[in-house]
């Protein structure tokens, strides 16, 4: 199953980047946060149907905690 993460870049327009995983697709969201990036829906199926903003930021936190120093 594919998975999706909905961002937009610093002076960009929306973007979808695709993912083969749940880990994977979080794993880029954290990148893209890291880089500056608005990411506001992961998921899978119809983009409504995504992980929201609050949950993301929670994701987040999580796993910058967890990066090796």
């Amino acid at each position: 199953m594919t998975w999706h993460v909905q961002f937009t870049p610093p002076g960009g327009e929306a973007e979808i980047a695709r993912c083969p995983s749940p880990e994977r697709a979080i794993e880029k969201a954290c990148g893209l946060i890291d880089a500056g990036c608005d990411v506001f829906g992961i998921g899978t199926g119809p983009l409504s149907d995504s992980i929201d903003r609050v949950q993301i930021q929670r994701i987040y936190r999580m796993w910058k905690v967890a990066q090796p120093k």
